[in-house]
């Protein structure tokens, strides 16, 4: 036989063997992620439960099918959800790509519920991913959820467009991306009425993490709206003015930071708009949490979690009281290091005038024996407080004009309600509430210590 005949049936014989042992290898860390998984989604969710799991093991492929309880046990069978993973073992998985593993999970839909999905979203999953798993354990996931068409028989609509996602993940980094075109819904019943839409939504963000609750990892994420509109009625005999809201091209962007066990956050937001006949030019917020002691933070968290997870297994429900102390308990441990919470500016900007307001929160200098006081001693003697605002004079004019005499009484004449704002300003700005610089108006105000200062003088009672 020739020899380059005999080498290539070798090559073949041994890329079998290659290929045979390496899917045994990838097949059992498949399994071995995939059989772990429903321990890291309990330590995050304890309300999400695994009622059962079934692994059917093959040498170039695998099927995961697990059922998912979520929250309290109950007789009603739309709380359990089933999920099926379907794995095509490396290194040629499906003999179609070179990885680890493909993963393509979904959604199974009962059969007894199966028509009123159909009526919903058709012949679909209500969810499917596709994952690749690289050799060094990257995983890219790329996921939907299909259009939702909802219609009652009284009227009550809800339409979504659906989603699709993606999830990147190598090592501690994990990057994902979400969006969907579209979401509307209208209800009505007979207290009130609303008609709410929005569309081209999209999130994005990264995440370095391995250990702990995943929303105290650092890292970034954003959010884009193009569009957001409300429309709310309520019934006649409720006496409320109907709410209308149209926001245009909404921002929204957060990033936490983590120095050693000291947890930050800062968050953003922006948008334009039109409130009832008011139209916003331009509306900014830029918040932050300073000096949060993360595994404190971690311990209170998952103190809620799992009182939440016990009460399941309970026939009464958690004393307040002791929920209560056990809160007090694991806030107070946050205290000794300086946590401080912050609006650090709200703007708001109608007819080219704008208006600011930023305040902080924060308690200083307590120990841990100091922690063990009374929340409310520990406010008076150890918080802080700083704020600050400053507004149009012309904006009160117009609240006054407005809403001086009640919602539902005939405006006075302009003239009146101009007198009526200078005495009001006069008032305050003799009273030392107020500073007034020209066509604007300022305060600010502090506590620190128990002490109360408004616009740099004490407070020790109420003004003359």
């Amino acid at each position: 036989m020739n020899r380059n005949v005999l080498a290539a049936a070798a090559a073949v014989v041994l890329l079998g063997v290659a290929v045979v042992g390496g899917a045994a290898v990838t097949g059992v860390q498949a399994k071995k992620k995939l059989q772990a998984q429903p321990a890291e989604w309990q330590a995050q969710w304890p309300l999400l439960k695994v009622s059962a799991q079934k692994y059917e093991y093959g040498l170039f492929s695998s099927t995961n099918t697990m059922m998912l309880q979520l929250g309290c046990k109950t007789a009603n069978p739309v709380s359990g959800i089933t999920i099926r993973q379907r794995i095509k073992h490396g290194p040629l998985p499906g003999f179609s790509s070179f990885g680890a593993a493909v993963i393509d999970t979904e959604v199974v839909v009962p059969e007894a519920e199966r028509k009123q999905f159909v009526e919903l979203i058709g012949d679909k999953s209500p969810f499917t991913a596709h994952t690749v798993v690289g050799f060094g354990g990257s995983m890219n996931t790329q996921f939907s959820i299909p259009a939702i068409n909802y219609k009652s028989a009284k009227g009550d609509q809800i339409n979504w467009q659906g989603l699709t996602g993606e999830v990147r993940q190598s090592g501690a980094s994990l990057r994902y991306e979400v969006a969907t075109p579209g979401f509307s819904a209208l209800g009505k019943d007979d207290k009130m009425s609303f008609d709410m839409r929005l569309s081209a939504l999209r999130m994005r963000g990264e995440m370095n993490g391995t250990e702990g609750s995943f929303w105290m990892w650092p890292g970034t994420g954003d959010l884009d709206l193009a569009f957001f509109e409300m429309y709310a009625t309520a019934a006649p005999e409720r006496g409320m003015p109907p709410v209308k809201m149209t926001l245009n091209q909404l921002k929204a962007s957060s990033e936490n930071k983590r120095d050693k066990d000291l947890l930050s956050n800062s968050t953003k937001f922006s948008a334009s708009g039109v409130i009832n006949d008011v139209r916003v030019d331009k509306f900014e917020l830029l918040s932050s949490v300073k000096r949060l002691h993360a595994p404190t933070y971690q311990r209170l968290i998952q103190r809620f979690m799992d009182t939440s997870a016990a009460a399941c297994e309970m026939k009464q429900a958690v004393s307040p009281q002791v929920m209560l102390a056990q809160v007090q308990q694991d806030f107070g441990a946050l205290l000794p290091f300086d946590p401080q919470y912050s609006v650090d500016k709200l703007a708001v900007e109608i007819d080219g005038k704008r208006a600011e307001l930023s305040y902080s929160v924060g308690i200083n200098g307590v120990t841990p024996a100091d922690a063990q006081m009374p929340l409310q001693a520990l406010a008076m003697t150890k918080a802080q407080l700083k704020g600050q605002v400053k507004l149009p004079v012309a904006w009160m004019e117009k609240a006054v004009t407005r809403f001086g005499n009640g919602p539902n009484t005939p405006q006075s004449d302009p003239a009146t309600q101009a007198e009526m704002v200078s005495l009001m300003l006069a008032k305050f700005t003799n009273d030392g509430l107020i500073v007034r610089e020209g066509d604007m108006i300022s305060s600010q105000v502090s506590f620190d210590r128990g002490q109360l200062l408004v616009n740099g003088k004490p407070v020790n009672r109420a003004p003359q």
